[in-house]
């Protein structure tokens, strides 16, 4: 298989995914498996729960606020930028994976 022949993966949004739950939901869809060439049918999912909690989640895993005035110093030439230091932890990021 060729690199060029291979697609494009997108990560799945939020929208997206209730999108797709709604447009399985108003099909009366039901997830079914296959095994020897012979169809059964499977168990009903519902991903309404894990969806109003994913949708809830008030965490704040990401501080935007922080992220905002990085950004700013980063655009107007304030923050230093040491390529060394940088480099060093994705060396020891990649040795620590093995």
């Amino acid at each position: 298989m060729s690199i060029d022949r291979t697609q494009k993966i997108t990560p799945a949004t939020l929208p997206e995914i209730r999108q797709s739950v709604a447009r399985r939901a108003d099909r009366g869809a039901t997830p079914t498996a296959s095994r020897s060439g012979s169809a059964r049918t499977g168990t009903r999912v519902s991903l309404n729960r894990q969806l109003q909690a994913f949708a809830a989640d008030d965490s704040q895993d990401i501080d935007y606020a922080r992220l905002d005035s990085i950004k700013s110093a980063l655009a107007a030439g304030e923050l230093p930028v040491d390529a060394d230091k940088i480099s060093r932890a994705l060396v020891a990021d990649m040795l620590s994976l093995n």
